[in-house]
């Protein structure tokens, strides 16, 4: 299947990623790679269902490669020490969510499947433009004298609140369903 295909590639770049960043920093190599892995993701998504490739595997791959995709970022600017602490803790907010939700759902696994958010996709454009902000080397541009990061932390940080109110909705819809109320 080429949309699973893309999607493992995509995972490919997770571990390069994680080391740019945790060696040297922000830098245009990284955040190409970051850039790359998230338009490879709207990609394999497309294709899956453009060739009628949608599979439980293929939902399965893609959920781990974003996952990956979202822990190498945050690890690599947390080892070379690149976000402030409000953003590292949103950013271990951010992280952490993807284990949460994945508990809740498997306490369902015979049950409906949970119901999205309406703050899923804004969450996940401000956790995207906040890393890829913060990978942005913009020291090496010469004349540049924008400072990105505390926009970056910024749009990291509401992320993770918006990350924590997705949380609160998912974990009543766990609630209500172990209880046998529905979603």
């Amino acid at each position: 299947m080429i949309s699973n295909a893309v999607t493992l590639f995509r995972m490919s770049l997770v571990l390069p990623l994680f080391i740019l960043l945790a060696m040297g920093g922000p830098g245009w190599i990284a955040l190409a790679l970051y850039l790359g892995s998230g338009l490879l993701d709207v990609v394999d998504g497309k294709l899956a269902r453009g060739l009628g490739e949608s599979s439980p595997l293929g939902a399965m791959l893609d959920l781990v490669a974003d996952r990956l995709l979202t822990l190498a970022a945050v690890a690599g600017l947390l080892v070379h020490g690149d976000l402030g602490l409000a953003a590292a803790c949103a950013a271990v907010i951010l992280v952490a969510r993807c284990n949460v939700v994945a508990s809740f759902g498997e306490a369902l696994a015979t049950r409906p499947a949970l119901v999205s958010s309406r703050f899923e996709y804004p969450k996940i454009v401000l956790s995207f433009a906040g890393l890829g902000l913060a990978m942005m080397p913009l020291d090496q541009v010469p004349g540049t004298q924008i400072e990105l990061a505390p926009i970056a932390e910024t749009l990291i940080v509401l992320a993770a609140a918006l990350t924590l109110v997705t949380l609160t909705g998912y974990a009543r819809q766990t609630v209500r369903a172990l209880a046998g109320q529905g979603g």
